[in-house]
């Protein structure tokens, strides 16, 4: 390595003698590079890879991994160069042949690349890859000075500029490209902004007489300034006229403006894109200033879907340290703290399991985005944001400190310094949390054991946004280390699957009123009303009354197309009863404004089998019960085949059906333990119960992400508000016998449900709870237990001798049982919680306790 690097104390004298030298120059005098360092820097970067091993590490394996394509290039330059994906059929003698287009070879029929061929898109990424390797050799150039590599990256970007500006860029709008014609995002993103970034690392060898291997005169010619100039505001022309606005487009496609515009040497011209990007949208560019309209407050996030929402995060700090640094008076870290503040918000919504909660076309699983917090870190920095700075210091230094952050990569090397503690630190998650984009409201109750299998937590969420999903109110239920109540996810767009399934209310744990539940309008009209929170204790990031009960009710209008039109509610509460047991309570109520009504309640679990061990209730096979809308119209991204449920597959139903049910999912073949979801349902009149096999659950856990996911559908005849679907979900492992819930019984009063009993077996002694849930928050009264309760949730559980063990009054009035008398203070939150096992009552929260005597 010390052959390819000059001396540190002879590059300091002249970083300085340059320092001072262009101290006064003008934006027309700025020597490149400095679109991603400046010359300035280099001094800095050398000494890291002399005094950090990873900067070494990876400067070798860079170096290595160039000499390959150095030792092919030199061997035979033409033969290298000829390996581009240039269109030969249209050589023209003297000439370089223009690149080939890349599409999805339907004419007259606008698809992006998701629809291409293999053949397309391995000519597409053969570009890429040698544009890459323009970037990673005018690096080391940049770094040693050695020509060898400038004659390299010089010789590529020379045919690939000659190639491309043969192609007439397509005037389709909005997605209309330059050599993709259909599809500027994904051309902007891994072709486009490479163009710029190759340049600007060799700007400085082609100014001197640099001159590259030119294929079809089979001589080295001048470099053809002005071709590039083209390239550069040809790209940043598209970005700007040819995006779509009002999503994560503008973002992906913002490296590529950038670039480009700090690739022209036009100042006028470079500043009047720049613009573009920081302040001034278009019809096909939303500025950054636009974009920032969504981070008002910490904590707020990109209102799209995971994987997009981290995105645009992302990219949109390291746009702002690059411009920052390129123009520090900008100060785009004081004016939009709140973009890099929003990278760590997905750190606080995952599961004990570190698996991401899952909405839309986001994805299960996660990684934290660490570059991203070195470039905030960074951004804090130079524009002297002190809380930015300290933020992520101590963010980068736990992760450094725990081996969870390991360096590598370009962006590493250019850009990342070691000026921070390493001192590991644990992230305290809250007990429960929200995503209002997404209508999430999350609860999660970790076990005092710290291990995750032991932890519990489920979540209600459910709203229109791009890449959002026609979902409904929907749930997920988390068990054992793993997310046992399943949303879909989603596969490859465009598909089947996902317009008619994964993105429609079939694959997700709601409720289908009248068959006919969908979405409408918004984006690609899949619009729905937004999931309401009523009440919910505790109230997000706010701290719990009690160790064990949380709860949360919200609200949703089924409002899509014109057949369903229904009120919902929805309580979920989370009931822990031990360090390794709890269930989870789940009460849906649908009411149509329509006659003749029904509604069916979905719940999707992995697993192998669904059994009801009721043994009187009998399953025939009813292949066309969810098959009305199979053959229906479809437009992509237009028109579906709502609800999405002829998927369903081996379907058997039931006759009426007014008992008690209970089933269990069987999950046994994962290879670390058995996995079993255990549900409760109370009977009503006018149920159906219904067991299909709906189809794969994406980015699910070996061995089911293969499998069909096992599924319930019950349904109710008439109004489900009155008649509520209620249930009890259970999980454990090892053992199908191994449920600590026993029994789940109703309470009804003025034949209305008011709550339910639930029975459990923990650590082999009796425990009674009674979940009162008064129908709209009226009263009840329990004469077996002297029990008077007006609210909305409580909780009493008794103990194997009927001892009063503790009370949870989730949100509630009064409470009175055989003579205590809880009742709640005048000021909100309603709520409180006394445990009765200690010498004297232990009460936390807004009440207060009598006895009588």
């Amino acid at each position: 390595m010390k052959h390819r690097l000059v001396n540190i104390k002879k590059i300091i004298f002249i970083y300085l003698t340059v320092l001072l030298s262009t101290l006064s120059c003008t934006d027309q005098e700025r020597s490149r590079p400095f679109i991603w360092v400046n010359p300035e820097e280099r001094a800095t970067i050398l000494e890291k890879i002399e005094a950090k091993a990873w900067a070494a590490e990876y400067y070798r394996n860079l170096t290595n991994k160039v000499a390959i394509e150095i030792k092919k290039h030199q061997r035979d330059t033409d033969a290298y160069l000829r390996g581009m994906p240039l269109d030969w059929d249209k050589e023209v003698a003297g000439q370089i042949p223009p690149l080939t287009y890349t599409t999805t070879g339907k004419k007259g029929k606008h698809e992006n690349l998701d629809n291409a061929s293999d053949e397309e898109m391995a000519k597409f990424y053969k570009l890429s890859d040698y544009l890459q390797t323009a970037i990673d050799s005018g690096v080391l150039y940049y770094l040693t000075e050695e020509e060898q590599y400038a004659q390299l990256s010089a010789d590529i970007l020379h045919t690939a500029v000659h190639g491309i500006v043969q192609l007439k860029p397509s005037t389709w709008k909005p997605r209309g490209g330059w050599l993709c014609p259909d599809d500027i995002l994904r051309e902007s993103r891994v072709i486009g902004e490479k163009y710029p970034i190759a340049y600007d690392f060799i700007a400085a060898f082609l100014e001197k007489g640099g001159k590259p291997y030119d294929l079809g005169k089979q001589t080295k010619v001048s470099f053809a300034f002005e071709k590039a100039q083209q390239v550069f505001q040809t790209y940043a022309d598209i970005v700007v006229n040819h995006g779509m606005i009002n999503s994560n487009h503008p973002v992906l496609e913002s490296n590529c403006l950038v670039y480009n515009s700090l690739a022209l040497d036009d100042v006028t011209e470079r500043n009047k894109y720049l613009n573009h990007y920081l302040s001034e949208s278009t019809s096909g560019q939303d500025a950054l200033a636009k974009v920032a309209l969504h981070y008002k407050n910490q904590g707020d996030i990109w209102p799209e879907s995971s994987q997009y929402t981290n995105d645009v995060a992302e990219r949109s700090t390291k746009l702002m340290f690059l411009l920052t640094k390129y123009d520090p008076s900008l100060h785009l870290a004081q004016k939009y703290p709140h973009i890099p503040w929003a990278l760590q918000r997905l750190d606080y919504l995952v599961y004990p399991n570190d698996e991401l909660v899952l909405w839309g076309d986001g994805h299960r699983r996660y990684k934290t985005p660490y570059e991203g917090y070195e470039l905030a870190y960074q951004l804090g920095k130079i524009d002297q944001v002190p809380e930015l700075t300290q933020r992520f210091s101590k963010l980068l230094g736990s992760a450094t400190a725990s081996g969870e952050h390991e360096r590598e990569g370009l962006e590493a090397l250019l850009w990342y310094t070691d000026d921070f503690e390493s001192n590991e630190q644990a992230i305290t998650l809250p007990r429960t949390d929200e995503q209002p984009h997404a209508g999430i409201f999350l609860q999660r109750n970790l076990s005092a054991s710290q291990n995750p299998d032991d932890g519990l937590m489920c979540f209600v969420g459910g709203a229109p946004m791009v890449h959002g999903h026609a979902s409904g109110m929907n749930i997920e239920l988390y068990g054992e280390g793993i997310v046992l109540g399943v949303d879909n996810g989603r596969g490859k767009y465009a598909k089947d699957i996902h317009e008619n399934y994964s993105r429609l209310f079939a694959a997700h744990n709601t409720v289908i009123v009248n068959g006919a539940s969908q979405g409408e309008g918004h984006w690609v009209n899949l619009g729905m009303d937004t999931v309401r929170l009523e009440i919910m204790e505790p109230l997000p990031n706010q701290p719990a009354v009690a160790p064990h009960y949380s709860f949360s009710t919200t609200t949703f209008f089924d409002g899509g197309g014109e057949k369903a039109e229904a009120e919902q509610k929805r309580t979920l509460a989370l009931i822990r009863t031990s360090l390794n047991t709890g269930y989870y309570l789940d009460i849906f109520r649908s009411n149509s404004a329509l006659p003749n009504e029904y509604h069916d309640y979905l719940y999707h679990n992995l697993g192998e089998s669904l059994n009801f061990l009721n043994k009187d209730l009998i399953l025939k096979p009813e292949p066309q019960r969810y098959m009305a809308n199979a053959a229906g119209k479809w437009i992509r991204n237009r028109a579906f085949r709502n609800p999405g449920w002829h998927f369903f597959e081996e379907v058997l139903s039931s006759k009426p059906y007014t008992k008690d049910v209970a089933l269990l999912f069987k999950a046994e073949g994962f290879a670390d333990k058995k996995r079993y979801m255990k549900a409760f349902f109370p009977g009503f009149k006018g149920r159906t119960y219904t067991k299909v096999k709906a189809p794969k659950t994406f980015e699910a856990p070996s061995p089911y992400e293969e499998m069909p996911t096992p599924t319930l559908v019950v349904r109710q005849e008439g109004e489900a508000y009155t008649k509520p679907f209620v249930a009890v979900y259970e999980p454990f492992a090892d053992n199908e016998g191994n449920g600590s819930v026993l029994d789940v019984e109703k309470l009804m009063e003025n034949g209305q449900f008011q709550g339910v009993k639930v029975t459990s077996l923990v650590s082999d002694k009796k425990v009674t709870q009674y979940i009162l849930t008064p129908y709209e928050g009226g009263s009840f009264s329990l004469p077996e237990k002297d029990i008077d309760f007006a609210g909305h949730f409580a909780i009493l559980t008794f103990d194997t001798d009927e001892k009063l063990k503790d009370i949870y009054i989730g949100h509630g009035e009064q409470l009175q049982v055989g003579n205590q008398r809880i009742t709640t203070g005048v000021d909100k939150p309603k709520s409180g919680y006394i445990d009765f096992s200690t010498t004297a009552p232990s009460i936390s929260g807004n009440i207060t306790l009598t006895t009588k005597k």
